[in-house]
């Protein structure tokens, strides 16, 4: 029979863990611990109601409260995203949900900035797509070419 994790048996050390006796110091050791700061709740732009709810959360506001989205400018991005997905031959929702157009179509981002900030734009998102948004925000013509080299996901 073999030993339970943490319970003494052969290669297992003490702690829970198993000793593999390389000598170095593990991860928790090598960098001091970042104490996270409880995150504030997410309250409703509008309302101010505190928001439970992902969908809710990522636009900012509750879906009863009104919305101040461009709605052209959610058109052309919702067009926008479709020719992406076909170039990376993925679907829609791997370029951006239809949640994060919303907020970006409520928000209506001029800089980087603006766009990261929004849920849904990471890094990686803002590098990949955000010049074509930041152009089709600004009422720009986009060609929508995915640039060759760039990371599939």
């Amino acid at each position: 029979p073999r030993p339970r994790r943490g319970t003494g048996g052969p290669g297992v050390g003490g702690g829970g863990g198993i000793d593999r006796g390389t000598g170095r110091a593990s991860a928790a050791e090598r960098a001091p611990a970042v104490e996270r700061k409880p995150r504030s709740p997410v309250r409703c732009r509008v309302c101010g109601r505190t928001l439970t709810d992902a969908g809710e959360m990522k636009l900012m506001r509750c879906e009863e409260c009104p919305s101040d989205m461009d709605e052209a400018l959610y058109e052309r991005l919702y067009d926008w995203r479709a020719g992406q997905a076909a170039l990376l031959g993925q679907p829609d929702f791997c370029v951006f949900t239809e949640k994060t157009l919303m907020a970006i179509a409520e928000a209506v981002p001029s800089t980087e900035g603006e766009l990261v900030v929004i849920a849904g734009v990471g890094n990686r998102k803002l590098g990949r797509f955000g010049a074509d948004v930041l152009a089709i925000c600004a009422g720009e013509a986009c060609d929508g070419e995915h640039e060759e080299g760039d990371d599939e996901t």
